[in-house]
């Protein structure tokens, strides 16, 4: 019988990485002063970030999920906490906002030019598609035209993270002004970090199931098989 890896909970990932950490960011100096617990600003900086931080951990370190793009959000939440901690300016902030969807569309469209192209494990996945049997009917010449349109939808990926770098950049520009080290700051950030969420994943989602469509279409043109035999959806291992 084939291993099965059990999937990551995507409400667990939600709630650890986006909704717990805001509201600990929003509301977490009321709470201590309510309950007297004598937490500072950054204290309860260190306390929202630490669940990302320690989530992101467990799957570098345990579930051995050392991707590209896990380690970036991991120094992404890290980077977050030294800016806090350390009071540097909030400038920093949209910066490496901006920076980290740059960095990885950058790299993933760069790397259709090397050997090992990353673009293929998002776009074109083991556990989306049923590649086996699209490989059976594929002709030679067909192989390379299908690397040529999974290519091709890699721009459309990179344009999409270049378009997650302004947005990210904007968001974080209007929203967090004050000095860091502030209640008003980890108000602004956790603020920052649900709006996120609408305005820039949920849309990148939507982008990257459009891509993976143009994919699962050029496929379906070049195979002439349907959606049953080309994905892998509703298929077990046995």
């Amino acid at each position: 019988m084939t291993e099965i890896k059990k999937k990551d909970n995507g409400l667990n990932n939600l709630l650890v990485n986006i909704v717990v950490p805001a509201i600990i960011l929003m509301k977490g100096a009321k709470l201590s002063e309510r309950y007297d617990l004598g937490l500072s600003a950054v204290h309860v900086l260190i306390i929202a970030l630490s669940l990302p931080l320690i989530y992101g951990l467990y799957d570098l370190i345990v579930k051995k999920e050392k991707n590209f793009i896990s380690v970036l959000g991991f120094v992404s939440i890290l980077l977050s906490g030294i800016v806090g901690v350390m009071k540097l300016s909030t400038d920093l902030i949209a910066i490496k906002e901006a920076a980290i969807p740059f960095i990885i569309g950058c790299v993933i469209y760069a790397s259709n030019f090397t050997k090992v192209p990353i673009a293929p494990k998002f776009l074109y996945h083991d556990d989306i598609f049923n590649k086996p049997t699209i490989n059976e009917h594929l002709a030679d010449h067909q192989q390379g035209e299908l690397q040529e349109r999974i290519k091709k939808a890699s721009f459309y990926l990179f344009l999409s993270f270049m378009l997650s770098a302004v947005l990210n950049y904007v968001l974080a520009k209007y929203f967090v002004q004050s000095p860091t080290g502030t209640e008003a700051f980890n108000d602004e950030l956790g603020k920052m970090t649900l709006y996120s969420y609408p305005i820039i994943v949920i849309p990148s989602m939507l982008i990257m199931f459009g891509i993976i469509r143009y994919v699962y279409m050029s496929i379906k043109k070049l195979t002439g098989l349907g959606s049953d035999d080309i994905f892998l959806f509703n298929k077990k291992e046995s």
